[in-house]
C-alpha cells in the first residue's frame, strides 16, 4: 500500500476526526477570558440651539474589555462609539460620568476600565452671526483713499 492510499483510506471520516478535534480545540481555547484595549470615538448629539462648547471636547476614551477570548475575536471596535446626548442642556458645565452605561458592547463581554471616566464639557451662548464685534469701521473721507 503506497503513502497516499493510506491517506486517502477512510477519507471522510479521517475528516470528521480532524474537524472535530479542531472544533474542541476551539472550544477550549476561546473559553479562557482575554481582555481587549479600543479607542472608542466621543460622538455630540443634539447640541442645543444657542449654545457652544467652550474649548475643545475629548475626541476620543481608552476602553478595556474583557470576556472570553470567542467574544472578543467578534468584537468590531470600529463599529463602536460613545454617544453623548446634549439635548435640553442649559448654559455652564456639563460633567457626564457612568459612561461604561452609554457604551454598547455585545453581551458576556464587561467593560473594565474607561478612561478618562469623567467627560466634562462647558456650554456657552455661540456668537451670533452677522452680530456687531466692538464698533464698526468709518467710512473714509471724501477725496480720500480708503489705506490697506
Amino acid at each position: 500500500m503506497t503513502l497516499w492510499q493510506l491517506l486517502a483510506d477512510k477519507l471522510p471520516i479521517k475528516l470528521l476526526s480532524l474537524a472535530l478535534a479542531t472544533a474542541l480545540w476551539l472550544l477550549a481555547t476561546g473559553a479562557k477570558d482575554g481582555s481587549l484595549d479600543v479607542s472608542v470615538p466621543v460622538v455630540l448629539r443634539n447640541p442645543p440651539p444657542g449654545l457652544a462648547l467652550a474649548g475643545d471636547a475629548p475626541r476620543r476614551v481608552d476602553v478595556t474589555i474583557a470576556g472570553p477570548r470567542l467574544r472578543l475575536l467578534g468584537l468590531h471596535p470600529e463599529r463602536m462609539s460613545l454617544e453623548l446626548d446634549l439635548a435640553n442642556l442649559g448654559e455652564g458645565a456639563v460633567t457626564f460620568s457612568a459612561l461604561e452605561k452609554r457604551l454598547r458592547i455585545p453581551t458576556g463581554l464587561t467593560i473594565m476600565r474607561i478612561y478618562p471616566s469623567v467627560l466634562e464639557f462647558k456650554l456657552v451662548r455661540a456668537p451670533r452671526s452677522g452680530a456687531k464685534q466692538g464698533s464698526a469701521p468709518k467710512a473714509p473721507a471724501e477725496g480720500s483713499s480708503p489705506t490697506t
